[in-house]
This record gives C-alpha cells, sequence and structure tokens, in this order.
C-alpha cells in the first residue's frame, strides 16, 4: 500500500486501484488506474465491524465481486493508516 494524504494505490489481482477518502461518509471511493471504466464503487461503513462493497460500474462487477474480500481488507488497511494519521 502506498498512502499520500488523501489517497492510496493498491493492487489487487490484474489491476491497479485508487482509494480517495470520503471521511465525512466514513467510506473510500475505489477507481482503477489504467483500466476504463475507470470507476469502480466504494467501500462503505468502514467505521464499522462489517465494511462492504458497493459496485456502481456494471461492467466490472464480475471482476469486483471474485476479489471482495481482498478489496475490502485493503480498505479497511487505508483507512486504518488514514485515521491514525488524521488522530495525529
Amino acid at each position: 500500500m502506498e498512502f499520500t494524504g488523501l489517497i492510496a494505490h493498491a493492487v489487487i489481482g490484474d489491476r491497479h486501484l485508487n482509494f480517495d477518502a470520503v471521511f465525512s461518509q466514513h467510506r473510500l471511493r475505489v477507481t482503477f488506474s489504467g483500466t476504463e471504466p475507470t470507476v469502480l464503487g466504494s467501500v462503505v461503513y468502514l467505521d464499522s465491524h462489517e465494511p462492504g462493497l458497493r459496485i456502481s460500474e456494471p461492467l466490472h462487477v464480475d471482476w469486483a465481486v471474485q476479489r471482495h474480500e481482498a478489496i475490502i481488507n485493503e480498505a479497511k488497511r487505508i483507512w486504518s493508516s488514514a485515521i491514525r494519521e488524521c488522530d495525529g
């Protein structure tokens, strides 16, 4: 995981993902680098014990469903790092 400000980058499967924090909504917006369409969706409820993946681009559903645990786990790690950074 690479963390720079509010954006983190990770490779999951064969794709490069960008995670953009929306702190007020306890979610990370997830987009792709180098894959069209670029939007995947969001990992939501990161302040709970049951975060979830919401896929907003139908063309990526199959890929994301197969990797949803990896995407959510990466988002949880990124969220935890971001919260620690904010709390200082």
